[in-house]
């Protein structure tokens, strides 16, 4: 019988006070783990089918207390037995990819195998893929099987169908190293990967689902990008016919001062910046008036997007704002056309 594994954990048919003190509890340290962790934990083949236990996929058991602790499911699910790999958006979550909201909640979990062998599994709760899997395209960090970044990035053209999210997940491959901080929980480091390893998955895959996708989505992500937000920024500039700005990079405003906008146009002396949840915090807008005043201060014109920009009316007003701001720039530098 097929089971949905968040909807049982959900259920107060058992107690969680009672589970919690129950000696077979204590067995093992986890939520969630594999019949294996349990038998070599010492647990009796009857101490297994504990009322409180539930069986959301074969060869794993869930202690019924509540919210289902996802990582701990992804866990037990990479440590089950055969070659398979924690994959698509289930991978993307681990490596702190950027995610449609759809995707961030997303079940069930994804895992792949390579084609030809054995590995790839439909249990409840898992959804099994068949993939060419090079030696390059898996890794296994910190306990997890799972694909690496690039190729993550190339299967979830098979699952984000707006292409400026997967353009976002691309993003976040490439971000600073010395940029914000990575989300709690997730694995490895900033930048995930390199553009030269996206285009040799693209290169090795080339008849793979979803690939035309990525192929376009490959030439408009860019490294450096410090969040969605941005991402989606850069793109409503570029769709609308201007000029590219430059992504993250330092400007000396003087010889002695120095700034880094979200975007600028060097050309123009022209700082974007996205200033969205969590800009009005004092501390921060107080940074923000500061960071703003040192660009008026020397010559430069600041443009702020805010979260409206997620609706067409607010991104149409801010290219207005930005299209002024060139035209105004332009007097003070130099004659360009502007679209």
């Amino acid at each position: 019988m097929s089971m949905d594994w968040r909807n049982n954990a959900n259920s107060t048919a058992f107690g969680e006070g009672a589970a919690r003190h129950d000696p077979a509890r204590g067995a093992v340290a986890k939520t969630v783990f594999t019949a294996e962790e349990a038998r070599a934990s010492g647990m009796t083949e009857y101490q297994l089918r504990h009322r409180w236990l539930t069986v959301p996929t074969p060869g794993i058991r869930l202690w019924d207390l509540g919210d289902l602790p996802w990582r701990e499911v992804v866990e037990a699910v990479s440590s089950l037995p055969g070659e398979h790999y924690l994959s698509h958006s289930t991978a993307a979550r681990l490596w702190g990819l950027w995610l449609p909201h759809h995707l961030e909640e997303d079940w069930p979990i994804h895992v792949t195998g390579r084609k030809g062998e054995s590995g790839a599994r439909r249990r409840p709760g898992i959804q099994g893929h068949k993939a060419g899997l090079d030696d390059e395209d898996v890794v296994e960090l910190d306990g997890l099987r799972l694909t690496t970044p690039e190729r993550t990035w190339l299967d979830l053209s098979t699952q984000i169908k707006d292409p400026v999210w997967l353009v976002a997940a691309g993003d976040a491959l490439l971000q600073r190293s010395k940029g914000p901080a990575r989300p709690d929980g997730v694995v490895g480091e900033n930048p995930l990967c390199t553009l030269a390893k996206v285009d040799a998955v693209l290169g090795r895959r080339r008849r793979t689902k979803g690939i035309n996708a990525a192929r376009q989505a490959r030439e408009l992500i860019r490294e450096g990008v410090d969040s969605p937000a941005e991402t989606l920024l850069r793109l409503i500039i570029v769709d609308a016919g201007l000029p590219e700005p430059v992504v993250n990079q330092e400007v000396w405003l003087s010889p002695t001062l120095k700034r880094r906008p979200d975007l600028h146009y060097p050309q123009w002396r022209i700082a974007i910046q996205y200033d969205g949840r969590g800009h009005g915090e004092a501390t921060q807008l107080n940074s923000d008036i500061k960071r703003d005043s040192d660009f008026t201060d020397h010559g430069w014109e600041s443009v702020k997007a805010a979260d409206d920009i997620y609706r067409s009316d607010g991104a149409r007003q801010f290219l207005e704002r930005l299209r002024r701001a060139i035209h105004r720039q332009t007097r003070v530098t130099s004659t360009v056309t502007v679209v």
